[in-house]
């Protein structure tokens, strides 16, 4: 009864968790995305700068935002790897 108790209430954070937010899973989920200032990324030749941490993030980390706001995801820990980012288009 407590197994079936526990699976039910994780599968309810999880559902819950996915309601929350649009950020792909294969990104980051809700855990490493934060939204941002669209000026604080910068087109470059490799890519995108996010100009306050001066992570890069190659073409392929980047895609169109599903909101009207650019988002940045970094990893956790001392490096702040880039995971993703997501950009307006036309901005």
């Amino acid at each position: 009864m407590k197994l079936a108790l526990l699976i039910v209430a994780v599968l309810v954070v999880a559902i819950l968790a996915m309601a929350h937010s649009w950020y792909p899973i294969s990104c980051c989920g809700d855990m490493d995305c934060f939204p941002i200032a669209c000026d604080q990324l910068v087109e470059t030749v490799s890519g995108w700068l996010y100009v306050p941490t001066g992570n890069q993030f190659k073409r392929e980390q980047v895609q169109p935002s599903q909101d009207h706001h650019c988002h940045v995801c970094l990893g956790h820990g001392r490096d702040h790897r880039s995971i993703c980012a997501f950009i307006v288009p036309n901005v």
